[in-house]
């Protein structure tokens, strides 16, 4: 089956941005005092990394920091304003991760799980390196489900069921960053349909208060959070008739094996593992 184009919605956000710069760099610095600009400068640079980390998400990668310097980032950025297909990007960026990166993911995303979890990233791994793609996925989406549902009950053991995992995560980011470094309010209850949860997400991270002591659970947080946005995007089982299924890996995809066996490609279990690997990282540090 082929994969669906990628939505255009960040991009689209993403190409105003760069326009929208580009009108106001000669402005700025035609300004006699640059330190009268330096809010706006500010807002619209923060903006258009939001704007960045969206088109990331889009196409389901949020690249561990330390992985960032083996990956020409910009020239990332350039195939995917150049619409070139999500299956060459993701190919390429596969190609950056050796097998010794994902075992180090794999190790350091175990020092917080539990025992039973541990056992079962071991087993995903293990089906990882004999090419059982397909079973090893299902693993990680699981456990990406489940570390939002246990984290959510840490603070909320007498919460009602919550039976979606992107209401779990998105209520984890809100009591924790909520208010605190953000004006609006994280989407968790908001339809995906007509790109309503897209939108309401770009603007909480639009509404961000700069706080240098905030920086590193930012820069985790918000390509995490676009991924697993595109992670648990709305289905559409038309698709399947058509020959075609999403352009990034989804959850509800895998949960009804709607998916064919071969679908499931290493680059998959890479943003699977990069999800989960940025999830127990976050957590950690709440």
């Amino acid at each position: 089956m082929t994969k669906k184009p990628m939505n255009s919605l960040f991009l689209n956000y993403l190409l105003e941005s760069d326009s929208n710069i580009e009108a106001k760099v000669k402005e700025w610095e035609e300004s006699p005092s640059v330190s009268e600009k330096i809010d706006e400068i500010s807002e619209t640079v923060n903006e258009h990394l939001v704007f960045i980390k969206a088109c990331w998400g889009e196409i389901g990668w949020c690249l561990p920091e330390w992985k960032k310097r083996d990956i020409k980032l910009n020239n990332v950025l350039a195939d995917i304003k150049n619409n070139v297909s999500i299956d060459e990007i993701d190919n390429g960026l596969s190609d950056c991760f050796n097998e010794r990166d994902i075992e180090a993911l794999t190790i350091l995303t175990q020092r917080n799980l539990s025992n039973s979890e541990r056992n079962k990233l071991d087993l995903a791994f293990e089906l990882y390196l004999k090419h059982e793609y397909f079973a090893s996925a299902v693993l990680l989406a699981g456990l990406a489900d489940s570390t939002s549902i246990n984290q959510f009950l840490k603070t909320n053991p007498n919460a009602e069921n919550v039976s979606q995992c992107w209401n779990c995560y998105g209520k984890v980011i809100q009591e924790n960053f909520g208010g605190t470094y953000f004006s609006g309010e994280f989407p968790y209850n908001t339809s995906a349909q007509d790109n309503k949860r897209g939108v309401n997400t770009i603007k909480f991270f639009k509404s961000i208060k700069h706080d240098s002591c905030f920086d590193h659970k930012k820069d985790i947080l918000i390509p995490l959070s676009f991924a697993l946005l595109k992670f648990f995007d709305n289905s559409d089982w038309k698709d399947k008739q058509n020959g075609e299924i999403p352009s990034s890996i989804n959850r509800h995809w895998l949960a009804h094996s709607m998916y064919d066996y071969d679908d499931i490609t290493r680059a998959d279990c890479i943003k699977l593992l990069c999800m989960l690997y940025q999830m127990i990282e976050l957590y950690s540090m709440l």
